[in-house]
């Protein structure tokens, strides 16, 4: 009996022995995952796989054990096997936002990774020997191997994004966008099917960013951007020269690709463009010359048209481009650029991802690619402000006209497309929303950024809906000039830290925010619905009204007409050396003790009461007045 056991007695003393050296092959991975060395992203994925990964080591240990020690039972032996898996308390990456990464614990954990990777073969190959020598089923002894595959697997991919992470300047613990969506991608949250789209794109389809772009238009996903930062920091550079060939237009309007890449690629494209339109224009102009009139002329006509129409879209960008490098102010990154229709474009004074203050403005009514020109000359106008009062500061300043503003046209009645209704502000806060989202994942920061969002007339109205769809990560702060509103009640609804407003009293535009109109639409007609006496303002409270709870500072006055107001007060907030302009440029670089405020009324203090009771006094009639629907002045400033 004793020599039937003795080969099985030695085989299941070299299972023992095995599974002593390797059944812990995964538990510094558990411990660094229990101690949060990565939350967020696919941290969660990671840890229940890893935790699935060690149970099936264990277990294929004490399966081939338990074969051996039942063939010695039948054979009348009394087999000792002691316990082949221990519990490893484990506590559970946290579930919801980010929260941050220890990179040189995570390196340390891929270190941990590749030794099991490199050892459990082995110890595989030994495990089926003897269970081969016992006569007993070897599958344990692949688990024990396919584990180790799964190890080196995920060290491989873990030691590349982790290279990635290490050539950051974000120190130890890294940034939202790589950490989240980057380092395991295969297990990080998809809302949307992203991921699968990204991958298809780098893999030869650049046609399915459409949809990506599509999809970060609406502003839905606040994850979006930084997922495609960290998809685009995992490329190889020839892979993202590829896409950048294959579709420029593309690349250069994905929120979350580094600004210097966007401005590459747009450029890139508005050359093809540039090209393209003259060949064609000149075919067109050569078939016309040929044509009788006609039905067919007249289509020509209108091509022709629609074509000279975007040659000038793009020579008022190249013009507004031309305005970096000049006067000492940095070159200009064309961050956006849609040709046909109103025109869409995104140009930067100064690289976003590099400054140690962004300030983004958002234009507003009569805006339009054709006339770019204007709202460019006052983001670099911000920027000479900002450089002055600050020249140490790195800024970028950035005009966004992501967005088809309202325009003074026979369109002003519909409410679809009227500058007193938001509608057209709440199709374009998802793009502004968006953007924002790229900034962020893209900066590589020398210290703690600021991010502001200036807007102005309409462009206001974009800013607050964008502001409410991002609360505490849109902007540190917003400026808001000749608003007429923000769809918020009050300031702190904007859920951004501090909120400015400069207000000229001369600006009727601004004062729009005082009307009684609906902003709504007649259901049959489409026209926008009429003036509702005492109702609502369309866009929320006014923000210069001391109940919206801003802060406002001081802007000059100008000379006004028999109605008190001046329609050039509402552009004149950028004019050279005046209060608004200079306050303008403190707050950007968080100067806000050389702000020139406005002071904020004292309430009155409450009556005191009267020892003795005053003598009675006949009661007065009601007073009878009907409501004004002129709007009121905003409040003159008390000077500098």
């Amino acid at each position: 009996m004793a020599g039937e056991t003795a080969g099985l007695e030695e085989a299941l003393s070299c299972v023992v022995r095995l599974a002593g050296d390797h059944i812990s092959a995964l538990d510094s991975t558990m411990r660094h995952m229990a101690a949060h060395a990565w939350v967020g992203g696919g941290a969660v994925p990671f840890t229940q796989a890893a935790h699935d990964q060690r149970t099936r080591l264990q277990r294929a240990f004490e399966t081939a054990a338990a074969q051996i020690a039942e063939r010695i039972r039948a054979l009348g032996g009394h087999p000792t096997t002691p316990p082949l898996s221990t519990p490893l308390p484990v506590a559970t990456s946290t579930r919801g936002g980010y929260a941050g990464m220890n990179v040189e614990a995570m390196t340390r954990m891929v270190a941990d990774l590749e030794r099991a990777g490199h050892e459990l073969p082995t110890a595989g190959s030994q495990l089926s020997a003897a269970l081969a020598s016992a006569c007993v089923s070897a599958a344990p002894a692949q688990q024990v191997a396919g584990v180790g595959a799964w190890a080196t697997g995920q060290a491989t991919d873990l030691r590349r994004r982790l290279t990635v992470l290490q050539q950051r300047p974000d120190g130890d613990m890294a940034n939202a966008a790589v950490l989240g969506f980057g380092l395991f991608g295969g297990s990080a949250p998809d809302p949307g099917g992203l991921g699968t789209m990204l991958a298809t794109a780098a893999n030869g389809d650049p046609s399915i960013l459409e949809k990506v772009v599509a999809a970060q238009n609406t502003g839905k996903d606040p994850t979006l951007a930084s997922r495609v930062s960290a998809w685009w920091q995992m490329l190889d550079p020839a892979a993202r020269q590829r896409l950048i060939d294959a579709a420029p237009q593309l690349i250069g309007s994905l929120d979350g690709i580094p600004a210097a890449t966007r401005d590459s690629a747009n450029r890139a494209y508005l050359g093809l463009r540039r090209s393209a339109i003259a060949e064609r224009l000149a075919e067109l102009r050569t078939l016309e010359e040929h044509m009788k009139r006609g039905a067919r002329q007249s289509y020509i006509r209108m091509e022709i048209n629609a074509l000279e129409a975007e040659q000038r879209q793009i020579s008022a960008v190249e013009k507004s481009l031309a305005m970096g490098g000049m006067n000492g102010r940095p070159p200009a990154l064309l961050l956006h650029f849609e040709l046909g229709g109103l025109g869409k474009a995104a140009i930067s004074f100064g690289d976003p991802d590099k400054a140690g203050s962004v300030v983004t403005s958002v234009p507003g009514t009569g805006s339009r690619l054709e006339g770019i020109g204007g709202d460019a000359a006052r983001a670099a106008t911000l920027w000479d402000q900002a450089n002055v009062s600050s020249p140490h500061t790195k800024t970028a300043s950035i005009i966004w006209l992501g967005y088809e503003a309202p325009q003074l046209d026979p369109g002003i009645l519909w409410a679809d497309t009227s500058v007193a209704s938001p509608n057209l502000a709440q199709a374009g806060a998802g793009s502004l929303a968006s953007f924002l989202d790229g900034l962020h994942a893209t900066h590589r920061p020398a210290g703690t950024p600021r991010f502001t969002v200036l807007g102005h007339s309409y462009g206001s109205v974009v800013t607050g809906i964008a502001a409410q769809t991002r609360k505490g990560a849109f902007a540190d702060q917003l400026i808001l000039v000749g608003s007429p509103g923000t769809m918020a009640a009050r300031a702190s609804d904007l859920g951004v830290k501090q909120v400015w407003v400069g207000e000229s009293p001369q600006d009727p535009i601004a004062d729009l925010g005082h009307l009684p109109i609906s902003g709504g639409r007649n259901p049959i007609s489409g026209i926008l619905s009429p003036w509702i006496p005492n109702g609502a303002g369309p866009f929320g409270t006014d923000p210069s009204n001391i109940a919206f709870g801003a802060n406002r500072f001081v802007v000059d006055p100008t000379p006004a007409g028999f109605t008190g107001y001046d329609i050039g007060a509402h552009s004149g907030y950028w004019a050279r050396r005046s209060a608004s302009l200079r306050n303008m440029g403190f707050i950007i670089n968080g100067q806000y003790d050389d702000v020139s405020k406005l002071p904020t009324p004292k309430q009155a203090p409450p009556p005191t009461p009267h020892l003795t009771p005053p003598p009675p006094s006949r009661p007065a009639p009601d007073p009878v007045s009907q409501p004004s629907t002129t709007p009121q002045p905003s409040p003159m400033p008390t000077g500098d």
